[in-house]
């Protein structure tokens, strides 16, 4: 293999386990946001940013219990492959798929609570637009409120993906416990695939975090190409 292709791999891995924050980004004003950018839009743009604004926020919200959906159909898969496993002969034999099942389960609860705190983040997004843009259109029919106190439904279900986190890992940390209490020569059979599937769920449990799973604002290089076509010719089977 080519030195240069095995460094390249070898640094995509660890840009998969590990990338650097780079922002791109720039800060502006309510003011210059209002005047500057969508002050110098026609009125019937400034409409249709608005309208565009509302059904961006309700994609958002539409895909947020998408996901969640998802997300919860792991989760009863997992805690059904975990009982059916625990309750079965064939867990005396097979310990070790247990462990699977459970970093199967922590891994996708991880997921969850990620991926509800970026769906939450977007949704929010789309919702100040509305706020800065409904002034003009519709007048502040958004921002008021008829209570000064409720409960906050996508916060909730954050609440309760990051409950399952904690279970499946005091589920593993019990596991971990009560197998690595035994002799050596009961345990070394599933010594390894143990060691190997915790360095898994902990490679990509980073991943997620501080990795490729970490949303970044930085500058995109565009590479763009041009398809090359011969005018005459037409494909034959």
């Amino acid at each position: 293999m080519n030195i240069h292709k095995l460094i390249d791999q070898i640094e995509s891995v660890k840009k998969f386990f590990y990338r650097a924050d780079e922002n791109a980004l720039i800060e502006i004003s309510e003011e210059k946001y209002k005047t500057e950018i969508f002050g110098k839009l026609t009125e019937e743009q400034k409409k249709k940013a608005y309208e565009k604004a509302w059904e961006a926020k309700n994609f958002e919200i539409e895909n947020y219990w998408k996901r969640a959906n998802y997300f919860w159909a792991f989760q009863v898969a997992s805690f059904a492959g975990y009982f059916s496993v625990i309750g079965s002969d064939f867990y005396l034999e097979n310990k070790e798929v247990l462990y699977y099942v459970i970093c199967i389960g922590f891994v996708t609860s991880l997921a969850w609570a990620f991926i509800n705190i970026g769906s939450k983040t977007w949704q929010r997004h789309w919702e100040i637009h509305v706020d800065l843009l409904e002034e003009e259109i519709t007048g502040p029919l958004y921002k008021i409120v008829t209570t000064d106190k409720t409960f906050s439904v996508t916060k909730i279900n954050e609440i309760i993906s990051r409950f399952f986190v904690a279970i499946w890992l005091v589920i593993g940390f019990k596991f971990l416990v009560n197998e690595t209490t035994l002799e050596y020569s009961e345990f070394e059979n599933i010594y390894f695939s143990i060691i190997f599937s915790t360095i898994a769920v902990i490679y990509f449990s980073i991943a997620m975090y501080h990795g490729y799973g970490r949303g970044r604002f930085e500058e995109r290089k565009v590479r763009l190409f041009e398809r090359q076509y011969k005018v005459g010719e037409t494909e034959t089977e």
